[in-house]
């Protein structure tokens, strides 16, 4: 690449000439009010087309996205704590992500001007969607829990003071208890 001295036009990146005097300096591209060299201005020449913009990205001061990451980590951290049968955490943890998910959810969009572009997706609506997702599985399986240890406390409470296998397989027999959960008890037994 040569430095421009063949051809009359100067290289903006190459060195100065040998003997070149100091100069201050300046900005690649001129002001748009200001002339160029040949006296057209930035709008004589065609800017190139930019790419398509980049989603915007969660901003910590605004309260809407600090809602949706409130949402999301109370989500994640309500189903981790419900697999982990921690119900009595998952719980209050599940109604949180809710919440704040439909909080999330509710806020309107900002207004577009013209009714036929499309309207941009707000980046706080898929961790919205996904802590209401995670928030509602633990919410689902935490209420489960307590229905089922609130409708077969006798059953429960037997197999607790039960010393024998003999005696939590009679738990069962004397309590009704549905098939499904003495097996589901019987394989808890197991492990």
């Amino acid at each position: 690449m040569s430095s421009g001295e063949d051809s009359g036009e100067r290289n903006p990146f190459a060195p100065p000439p040998p003997g070149a005097p100091d100069q201050p300096w300046q900005p690649r591209t001129p002001h748009p009010d200001q002339r160029r060299p040949d006296g057209r201005t930035d709008e004589d020449h065609p800017q190139p087309q930019r790419g398509p913009q980049p989603a915007p990205k969660l901003d910590p001061a605004d309260p809407s996205h600090r809602a949706a990451r409130n949402a999301l980590y109370s989500g994640f951290a309500a189903l981790i704590t419900a697999l982990f049968t921690l119900y009595w955490l998952a719980f209050p943890l599940a109604l949180l992500a809710v919440w704040y998910a439909v909080t999330v959810l509710r806020t309107p969009a900002e207004p577009v001007t013209d009714p036929f572009t499309p309207r941009p997706v707000r980046p706080q609506v898929p961790a919205a969607l996904g802590a209401l997702i995670t928030g509602g599985l633990a919410l689902v399986i935490s209420v489960s829990a307590f229905t089922v240890q609130i409708a077969y406390r006798d059953y429960l409470s037997c197999l607790d003071n039960a010393v024998t296998q003999e005696g939590s397989h009679s738990c069962a027999q004397d309590h009704d208890a549905p098939a499904w959960l003495s097996d589901l008890m019987s394989a808890d037994d197991k492990r």
